[in-house]
């Protein structure tokens, strides 16, 4: 029987449609994000590798002027898209860690892999459509969790 306070954590855990599909579109981006991150370092190292052209403006000899404010500007631009791309890659990072192999191998199927349909990942994982969903919602929960989302 199905108390009240098994219904209250029941809905508790429950994401909202426009919840879920963030939480899906960050997981089908991982791989990407991974990527753009070392682009991004690789990036970084060859702005500070750069050699200045002289601005035509600045006095001879000036070592600051704004071919330097230009790549400072350029490597802050840089470090702020890294940094928040890192952080959804950190949180996935994070619960995936601590997530059971069955849950992982759900996640790897449908998100990181094969981008399988639902019913193709339930079938891979041989349960049924209703339990693929059950676990997805709930492994949902816990990268939304995770994110700050609930």
């Amino acid at each position: 029987m199905i108390t009240v306070d098994d219904l209250a954590r029941e809905l508790e855990c429950r994401l909202t449609p426009a919840e879920i599909k963030f939480v899906e579109s960050k997981l089908y981006s991982y791989m990407d994000s991974k990527k753009a991150i070392e682009a991004w370092e690789q990036a970084k190292e060859d702005i500070i590798n750069e050699t200045p052209t002289p601005d035509p403006g600045m006095p001879k000899g000036s070592d600051v002027g704004r071919p330097t404010e230009s790549k400072a500007i350029r490597l802050m631009l840089l470090e702020q898209k890294a940094e928040r791309e890192q952080f959804w890659v950190t949180a996935i990072e994070d619960v995936l860690e601590i997530l059971p192999e069955e849950d992982y191998r759900l996640v790897k199927l449908k998100y990181f892999d094969q981008y399988l349909s639902n019913y193709g990942v339930a079938k891979c994982l041989n349960i049924s459509e209703s339990s693929f969903y059950r676990r997805r919602d709930r492994i949902l929960w816990r990268f939304a969790s995770r994110f700050g989302i609930v």
